[in-house]
């Protein structure tokens, strides 16, 4: 039987609840029913042309009606509900209908193959799976027929879904359509009503709420127990950080298995305001024009694709002439009002470029954005800086999952560049000798589920949780910078230590390359996997008489690795020579989620990356020195 005897005290967030009137989830949920009711709370673009919204008191009605429907399922305190489902209105029923009685949200990325579900699944033992469209449902279908599941009960689909047609599935095994398990617990909410509220009423700070899983970068996902306090300490600190109020609409496009997102949401739900969400990548440049938000949360991911793009729109003649002096004006403008110096003919530059330039940048995302929120991976400092000196906020933000998720985040009115800000209220960090970054705080994990070595592990004696990134602080700003992870710092064979991260993230800058993963771990010299820009890399082929279109000869012809070569030097300047690239491979394809390469939300995974492309990387350091 599990227990929480063998994990550590949650002492600094008892600490906080005991000041504070929100506390959980129930409270944030609750508190904004009966303020914001007939307000909008979650909008979905239908039909391509406008979002539609349902109110507060409406999703709340759908809360009840899905906490009923778990009842009735013999749900106890403490059982496990999974959610394998893309974003979408009945996300967050699930989510509050499931912690409203005392069970734990399992949220799940909805692009996890069948064996990472499986994984997860078991290992949390759940009772109850929610899976939304055909692709996810046929991965648990899959995955009973496999004779995993084992824990499984119940199985409810969002997507209309016809089961008659499918054999072998468990006996013990009930399927359910959304709206029957709605209308069940509709049916049965006038018993279960007085339940749902005792049990929401006694819910505390520190009970458990959700197993999120980490993303599995270096081994296997593990189970970070988040509590209620540590989810609603989030949104009530970040509230008045970014200084969201009722009138804020929020464009979800991160999935909202992703912590991050989550805590966006919650943050959003604890001052009444509303989120719109995007349908997806491909309609997202029009979303935001129909939705019109006013803080969009992403990773920087997104960010450099809308970089490029605008970049790219303005490349040529008088446009890329003008386009370049609005930049500089906006970098002048924008360096001169952070330290009160703006003059009339400065001022009169940045209005003329803000009509010329900026309006168009600002209204192809909407036009009202305040903020954009960049968290999840490290971001480019040559995006972070072409948004600001556009004139759109962007706020550059670090955490974990362990953290649920944020530990600093660059203030509005004080933004650096090349750091991820100040700690946020109430979160204390310090850096061990080794620069590793280590935190106290409200909203840090109670450990990880049923892994008390795992646990003891990332804390140390004085209940720092110790993060695996190593980090630096610059006391003039007050900001720290994250550098890499300490357990992906490549050691060479010479001893100098690479953090791989800082590398990747100036090669990126370069208009040539989409991908990059460094390489040279007890190697002589640093290495790159490259997924070049294909567009321009094919039109650079053309001019130097060689066939695009058999992409396996064009990656191995030796001068585009030259070029590229050369390219990647340009933009590495500034890094000492044993962190140069020497050589690189090119692949002829991006790194994929679905072979498992990246996470969900893009983040490397190099140990996969490293097996799947062995021969080649091996290749890297035994080849001759190839000169034509």
């Amino acid at each position: 039987m599990f227990s929480l005897a063998e994990y550590p005290q949650p002492h600094e967030l008892i600490a906080w609840s005991q000041k504070q009137k929100t506390t959980t989830l129930i409270d944030i949920f609750n508190d904004s029913v009966k303020k914001y009711g007939d307000r909008p709370d979650l909008g979905t673009c239908d039909d391509g042309k406008n979002y539609t919204f349902k109110t507060y008191k409406e999703v709340n009605e759908e809360v009840y009606q899905f906490a009923s429907a778990l009842l009735e399922c013999g749900l106890n305190a403490g059982d496990r509900v999974v959610n394998f489902s893309v974003n979408s209105p009945q996300w967050p029923v699930i989510d509050f209908g499931s912690v409203f009685i005392g069970a734990i949200h399992v949220p799940m990325y909805p692009t996890l193959s069948c064996e990472e579900m499986t994984y997860i699944v078991d290992d949390c033992e759940a009772r109850v799976i929610v899976a939304s469209s055909k692709e996810q449902i046929t991965k648990v279908i899959d995955s009973f027929k496999s004779g995993n599941l084992q824990s499984i009960e119940h199985f409810v689909v969002i997507e209309n879904f016809d089961f008659s047609a499918v054999e072998d599935l468990p006996e013990k095994v009930q399927t359910w359509q959304w709206q029957d398990f709605l209308h069940l617990g509709q049916e049965k909410l006038e018993r279960n009503r007085d339940n749902i509220e005792e049990r929401s009423l006694s819910i505390r700070t520190d009970d458990i709420c959700s197993l999120v899983y980490t993303s599995g970068t270096t081994g296997k996902p593990k189970g970070a127990m988040l509590m209620h306090g540590n989810f609603a300490s989030q949104a009530v600190t970040l509230s008045e950080i970014v200084a969201v109020s009722c009138e804020d609409v929020e464009m979800c496009f991160l999935p909202l298995s992703h912590v991050f997102e989550r805590v966006i949401y919650y943050t959003v739900t604890y001052v009444g305001a509303c989120v719109g969400y995007a349908r997806s990548i491909k309609y997202l440049t029009a979303d935001l024009r129909i939705l019109r938000p006013t803080f969009v949360p992403s990773v920087p991911r997104l960010f450099e694709k809308m970089f490029a793009k605008i970049i790219s729109n303005s490349s040529s003649g008088l446009k890329k002439k003008v386009f370049e002096r609005a930049i500089q004006i906006g970098r002048t403008y924008r360096e001169a009002k952070r330290d009160g110096k703006v003059s009339f003919w400065l001022k009169t530059q940045y209005f003329m470029y803000e009509k010329l330039v900026f309006a168009k940048i600002k209204q192809a995302v909407g036009g009202r954005i305040r903020h954009f929120i960049s968290g999840g991976a490290p971001s480019r400092v040559d995006v972070i800086n072409f948004f600001l000196d556009s004139g759109l906020s962007i706020l550059e933000g670090y955490g974990l999952t362990e953290t649920s998720p944020v530990l600093c985040l660059n203030r509005p009115d004080k933004v650096y560049p090349g750091t991820v800000g100040e700690a946020i209220a109430g979160v204390t960090l310090k850096i061990a000798p080794d620069g590793e970054l280590c935190v106290k705080g409200p909203n840090v994990m109670r450990g990880y589920f049923k892994r008390p070595e795992d646990t003891a592990a990332v804390f140390d004696e004085e209940g720092y949780f110790h993060t695996g990134d190593i980090c630096e602080f610059d006391e003039k700003t007050n900001c720290y910078s994250i550098t890499d992870r300490k357990k992906e710092i490549l050691v060479l064979s010479n001893g100098k230590n690479v953090a791989p991260a800082l590398l990747e993230n100036a090669i990126k800058s370069s208009e040539w390359i989409e991908q990059v993963v460094i390489v040279g771990n007890n190697r002589s010299f640093v290495g790159a996997v490259v997924v070049p820009n294909f567009s321009k890399v094919e039109d650079w082929a053309k001019g130097n008489g060689i066939d695009p279109a058999d992409r396996e000869a064009l990656i191995s012809n030796v001068k585009l690795e030259h070029f590229l070569l050369d390219e990647i030097h340009k933009v590495c300047v500034d890094f000492s020579s044993y962190e140069q690239v020497r050589r690189l491979v090119i692949l002829p394809r991006e790194l994929s989620a679905a072979e498992g390469e990246i996470t969900p939300t893009l983040k490397v995974k190099r140990r996969i990356v490293n097996a799947h492309f062995e021969d080649l990387i091996e290749s890297m350091y035994t080849r001759p020195n190839k000169t034509n």
